[in-house]
C-alpha cells in the first residue's frame, strides 16, 4: 500500500472501539479495490463547530426521530449509546442532507460488524435500497481489505497502516467522522484520514441522501454515540 500523504491535518481525540461489516446477502453489484494514495483533496478532521447538529444525543426523544427499515431494532442503553440487535436492518434519519461532515462515536463488543451509510435514497421497508443505492462506511475489523473498518464496503479499502495506528481496540471507543462533498467521501478515524473515495457509479449520487446505521445479525454487538451533523 502507498505511504500516506495528508495535508494540514488537526487530529482530535476521542476514545472509541472497533470492528463489523455489511451483510451477507444478494450481491450488491461492488467490486472491491484497495485503497489508494491518501491525497490532499480532504479538509482536515475538525472539532465539532457551531454549525453542528445533533441527531442523536442519547435520550429516548432523539431515538425516535430516527427511523427503523428491516429485522431487528436498535436499543437505547442507560450511557446513552444505541446498541444494534438482530437484522439486517436499517436504522436512518428522515431528513436527506447534500455536502456535510458527519460525526460520531462507535464501539464493537469483539469480532462484530456494522456500518455507516451515506447518500441512499428513501429506503421505505427495504434496507437493501441503502446497500445497493448507498455507501457504506465499514466497521469490522477481519473481513477482506474492502470490507474492513474504514472501507468502503465492497468498493475501496481503507489505507490499513494508518487504519491499524488509529483505531481502538474491541470494548473501547472509537470515533468517524465523514466528510461528503459533492461525489466524494473522506474518512477519519479517531482524527486520522483513512480513506479518500471518489464516487463513478450512476446507480449512486452522493450530492443528496439520507444516512442511516447498520443492524447486522443477531451475532453482532455494535455500539453508537454522539451522532452530530454539520452541513456544508
Amino acid at each position: 500500500m502507498s505511504p500516506i500523504r495528508i495535508a494540514a491535518m488537526v487530529a482530535y481525540v476521542v476514545v472509541l472501539a472497533v470492528p463489523s461489516c455489511t451483510p451477507a446477502g444478494p450481491d450488491d453489484g461492488q467490486s472491491g479495490a484497495d485503497a489508494p494514495a491518501l491525497g490532499d483533496r480532504a479538509p482536515s478532521a475538525s472539532p465539532p463547530g457551531d454549525g453542528d447538529r445533533t441527531l442523536l444525543d442519547g435520550t429516548p426523544e432523539s431515538l425516535d426521530e430516527w427511523r427503523m427499515t428491516g429485522p431487528g431494532e436498535f436499543v437505547l442503553e442507560s450511557d446513552g449509546s444505541v446498541r444494534t440487535v438482530g437484522g439486517m436492518g436499517l436504522l436512518w434519519y428522515p431528513e436527506s442532507f447534500g455536502s456535510y461532515r458527519l460525526r460520531l462515536e462507535w464501539k464493537v463488543a469483539g469480532d462484530d460488524n456494522s456500518g455507516v451509510f451515506v447518500g441512499f435514497p428513501d429506503p421505505g421497508d427495504d434496507p437493501w435500497v441503502a446497500v445497493e443505492h448507498g455507501y457504506e462506511i465499514q466497521i469490522d475489523a477481519t473481513d477482506e481489505p474492502d470490507r474492513t473498518t474504514g472501507a468502503i464496503y465492497g468498493v475501496q479499502g481503507a489505507d490499513v497502516n494508518a487504519r491499524d495506528a488509529a483505531l481502538n481496540p474491541p470494548g473501547t471507543w472509537n470515533a468517524y467522522e465523514i466528510v461528503v462533498e459533492g461525489q466524494a467521501i473522506d474518512v477519519y478515524l479517531n482524527g486520522e484520514l483513512i480513506n479518500q473515495f471518489e464516487d463513478s457509479d450512476p446507480a449512486r449520487d452522493l450530492s443528496e441522501g439520507f444516512i442511516g446505521l447498520q443492524n447486522h445479525d443477531d451475532g453482532d454487538e455494535v455500539y453508537f454515540r454522539h451522532i452530530r451533523i454539520e452541513p456544508r
